[in-house]
């Protein structure tokens, strides 16, 4: 939960990015005790998302194995499409032939 709060966070307050793209960027305010207010709630969204994810995945497994497994290949399915329709399947580090696909999956 802190490091995706703390990604986002860094990003929202960087100047350049807040005046490039004003309309994505700014959604944490500029007082101190509102800004603590939302990386705080920020963490603690994060950490339960995790949570609620794992949890499911357990509940999923005491059910049976083949359920949790489905679930997991299904998440992981949806984010690989995903990516692949966004056009941002490819890492970024050019090695050539079959390790590139290795390395972006």
């Amino acid at each position: 939960g802190f490091i995706s709060a703390s990604i986002s966070y860094d990003y929202d307050t960087n100047p350049e990015k807040r005046q490039k793209t004003p309309e994505f960027y700014g959604y944490i305010p500029a007082r101190a005790n509102k800004r603590t207010t939302i990386f705080v709630t920020m963490m603690f969204f994060s950490a339960g998302i995790l949570l609620i994810r794992c949890i499911a995945i357990v509940l999923l497994g005491l059910i049976g194995k083949l359920w949790a497994f489905a679930y997991i290949g299904a998440d992981l399915g949806l984010y690989l499409v995903i990516k692949v329709l966004r056009g941002d399947f490819w890492y970024w580090i050019p090695l050539g032939g079959s390790l590139e696909i290795l390395s972006s999956v």
